[in-house]
């Protein structure tokens, strides 16, 4: 239960942040574009083929940013609203890109399950599953979440 709290308090202050940077960097920035779904490559591609797959009980939106490293770096937000189920994507990245990849439960009910896999070029770099043990408190959410310094380069995450 403790450790749920925890995981649910530090991605909700996570998920507070991309959501800040996100409207920071997008707000009256010409490079930030918005894509209401996730693409199959990004700008000229190139880096490897980043594969997400997803298994969620309950409606979720699913995001995907890119932003360059260099302080002059385009920058892409993707989402895509889901259905329960299974979904996936493969992802032509560019090289020097990192971003944050959020599955994020919509009205989330105990008992509901988020579960992913995300590979670079074949090898597993993150897994995750997380279920919903106790109703959602006022203010908080369910959801996975992963960030990169870039996707091109991206290493399994150390336990």
């Amino acid at each position: 239960m403790r450790k749920l709290l925890v995981r649910v308090l530090s991605g909700a202050l996570g998920v507070a942040v991309v959501l800040g940077y996100w409207t920071w960097r997008g707000g009256g920035d010409s490079r930030t574009q918005t894509q209401s779904s996730i693409p199959a490559r990004v700008w000229d591609g190139g880096g490897g083929s980043l594969a997400v797959r997803i298994e969620t009980t309950c409606a979720a939106t699913m995001r995907i940013s890119f932003h360059e490293r260099n302080d002059d770096g385009r920058a892409l937000e993707t989402w895509e609203a889901l259905g329960p189920g299974e979904h996936s994507w493969t992802i032509d990245v560019p090289r020097g890109a990192g971003g944050t990849v959020v599955l994020g439960a919509e009205q989330p009910k105990v008992g509901d399950t988020l579960r992913w896999t995300i590979s670079l070029n074949g090898q597993t770099i993150d897994e995750q599953s997380e279920t919903l043990d106790e109703a959602l408190r006022q203010g908080y959410a369910f959801f996975l979440q992963s960030e990169y310094d870039d996707y091109a380069e991206a290493r399994p995450e150390e336990e």
